[in-house]
């Protein structure tokens, strides 16, 4: 079918495809609404030959003419000149106001896709598991969310207006082959001419938006890349090389923007001066070949006019949909790509954890490297546990086995005893209280950096986190208090007070696990003694559990254990703190 009407087959087929396959679109009832206005009009184009006949006055009316009269007679209508006008002009405005119902409709249908769109991307990222992110960029998913989403509506509503367009040409070539067919065939055949000599146009503008849409997305990548970096970039001025990279992108993101619009211009410029020629072709063959009287030639050429005008809507509507349906199905694969990694969560148990978390002869592995071998340790509730070793020896690994982001190869974890591959484990999380060595705070203020957007946290329990947390001189002597902007990532404090703002945020909710990722690698000793000693005063509320390579922390542990090469063995905690007694630590 495609072939036979002179477009693309993959464009078309993928434009209707969006058109059909959209979630949530009634794709069937718009349809049957694009017909009813089609064959309202179609009505009205007919009343125009009986019509026109009254006006010339001809004795001897063609027997289309008739069988018109004879249909809107059966109507109860009387075929007077007065009355078949008010057909026409009723059956015009009647097609109107369906259509704008109908493509009202398929607009609002096209901002709710962008909307869905968004929305199951981002739940589909947030509810993957953690193997997915450290294969992802998130310059994909920033500009799906802000780019791709609104031009996979636009695609949408394109493939509406092709699908409207269609079927009004169909339909109109059903008057005309009723009316005259030789004409009708003529129309047809000049139409799919029209059609066909415009098809490299349209397939330079799918090339072009295909381009369009993945420069976009590199520069984005490149961008989030750069932001995320900006301080090393500028302290050490080593941006140019990076800059002359988004360049080159910006480039080939121009040829392809001038591209299309060279598409766009040629197409609509060239179609319109070939339709005039093919109408012009058409009226003198008609009258001075084949002899059609003048009612026939005026109301056919009008016919004529139209789906030769209807064509050529088609095939613009459809060079507008093959530049954004990259768009539509870039949100697709991605989403898609997301929900192929979502995180299970099998267990059902309640978490409680008042006694210990322990590991049980755990191993783990990220492929092919060995990360654990064999490690077996205790988390004591309400203590502080240290884990001391160097980068690279699997601590960061045991707290996100822990946290339950990874599961074990062998050995398992248990809380209290239950198994944590038994455990909620969302429930959990929510009992966790996490604060990582990267420290990126979000570009609000401290209040919403605390809360995370939860509004059911009072302000009451963010005053008495800053409060653990050693942070309430610093938020005090703040122009706005927690109602300070931090700056992008927090850039407007010190990374001290960075530091505690992120352990007031894990503080804020009471959990009963506060797990400290290297908190102090970056601090100054004294920033650094300051936090340890914040920590020590934190004992007996909660289990802490903290991994480090700076002595400072072993002089508040509880339990200390050396990790190093995949293994953990449990050492002596120095004799100041009261932590383990020189019997058990010789065990």
């Amino acid at each position: 079918m495609d072939k036979a009407a002179g477009f693309p087959p993959n464009a078309m087929k993928q434009t209707f495809k969006i058109f059909f396959q959209s979630e949530n679109t009634r794709p069937f009832l718009v349809l049957l609404a694009l017909l009813v206005a089609s064959a309202v009009e179609a009505i009205g184009i007919g009343a125009l030959l009986p019509a026109a006949t009254a006006i010339v006055g001809e004795d001897s009316a063609s027997p289309q003419s008739e069988m018109i009269r004879n249909f809107i007679e059966g109507l109860g209508i009387t075929p007077s000149f007065e009355n078949l006008i008010l057909v026409v002009a009723a059956t015009a405005l009647l097609k109107a106001v369906i259509s704008f119902f109908v493509l009202s409709y398929a607009g609002v249908a096209a901002a709710q896709i962008a909307i869905r769109f968004r929305k199951r991307l981002i739940h589909s990222v947030f509810g993957a598991g953690w193997r997915f992110y450290a294969d992802q960029h998130s310059g994909h998913f920033a500009n799906a969310i802000s780019t791709d989403a609104t031009r996979a509506g636009d695609a949408y509503i394109l493939s509406a207006q092709v699908v409207s367009a269609a079927i009004q040409a169909v339909l109109y070539a059903a008057v005309a082959v009723f009316l005259n067919w030789k004409l009708a065939l003529a129309s047809l055949v000049l139409g799919i001419g029209v059609a066909w000599s415009m098809n490299w146009l349209i397939a330079l503008s799918k090339r072009a938006g295909h381009k369009q849409a993945e420069r976009t997305a590199d520069l984005t990548v490149d961008i989030v890349d750069m932001m995320a970096n900006i301080k090393p970039l500028k302290a050490m001025n080593r941006y140019e090389p990076m800059l002359a990279s988004l360049e080159k992108t910006l480039k080939r993101l121009k040829r392809a923007l001038v591209t299309g619009e060279f598409a766009k211009q040629g197409f609509n410029q060239g179609n319109d001066a070939i339709v005039t020629l093919i109408v012009v072709t058409a009226a003198y063959l008609a009258y001075t070949v084949w002899k059609v009287s003048l009612v026939e030639l005026l109301v056919i050429g009008v016919i004529f006019f139209k789906i030769t005008n209807i064509i050529s809507k088609v095939q613009k509507a459809n060079q507008q949909a093959v530049k954004v349906e990259r768009s539509y199905t870039r949100m697709i694969e991605l989403i898609k790509i997301a929900e192929d990694h979502k995180e299970t969560n099998p267990g059902r148990a309640e978490p409680d954890f008042s006694t210990s978390c322990r590991f049980e002869n755990v191993s783990f592995s990220h492929g092919d490297t060995q990360i654990l071998s064999h490690v077996s340790l205790e988390i004591p509730a309400r203590q502080v546990t240290v884990l001391k070793g160097p980068s690279g020896a699997g601590k960061t690994t045991i707290i996100d086995l822990l946290i339950g982001l990874y599961q074990p190869d062998e050995g398992q974890i248990t809380i209290d005893g239950t198994p944590l591959a038994e455990t909620d484990v969302f429930k959990w999380r929510r009992r966790i209280g996490y604060v990582p060595q990267d420290l990126n705070l979000f570009h609000a203020d401290i209040r919403q950096n605390i809360t995370l957007g939860d509004d059911t946290i009072p302000d009451s329990a963010v005053m008495e986190a800053l409060r653990l947390a050693g942070a309430m001189d610093f938020v005090d002597g703040l122009p706005h208090g927690i109602d300070t902007n931090v700056g992008e990532m927090g850039g407007k404090l010190s990374g001290g007070q960075r530091q505690r703002i992120s352990l007031a945020r894990a503080l804020v909710t009471n959990p009963d696990l506060l797990i400290l990722d290297e908190v102090t690698s970056a601090l100054d000793p004294e920033t650094e003694a300051a936090i340890v000693s914040n920590i020590a005063a934190l004992k007996g509320r909660y289990a802490i559990v903290a991994i480090t390579h700076r002595p400072a922390w072993t002089t508040i542990a509880d339990h200390l254990y050396e990790v190093s090469k995949g293994k953990a063995r449990r050492a002596a905690v120095p004799k100041a703190t009261g932590g383990l007694t020189p019997e058990v630590a010789a065990e």
